[in-house]
């Protein structure tokens, strides 16, 4: 296993005991390395639960998941502002 995917192993398993402890189902940790739209549905399943520690850990996921599309962080606009041309009057 690389690097990305013995942290993605961890996180998955780490996934895995909090699901079984909260909700009392289990997942394939496996399996959820290998394909994305299973990690898709166990991260909806995850966020479903509303623990924040489970939160955290699927926002992990999905940024060391390579099968897993990155989430896009919104770049904020910049808007250019000019000075007025008539302060007072049009003449």
């Amino acid at each position: 296993m690389s690097g990305d995917m013995e942290i993605l192993f961890s996180l998955a398993g780490r996934m895995h005991v909090l699901l079984r402890r909260e909700v009392n189902r289990i997942i394939d940790v496996e399996w959820m390395c290998i394909d994305a739209d299973y990690a898709k549905e166990m991260v909806k399943l995850a966020r479903a639960v509303g623990s924040d520690e489970l939160h955290k850990l699927c926002d992990r996921i999905e940024a060391v998941h390579p099968l897993l599309p990155r989430p896009e962080i919104p770049v904020p606009l910049q808007v250019a502002v000019s000075e007025p041309k008539y302060l007072k009057t049009l003449r």
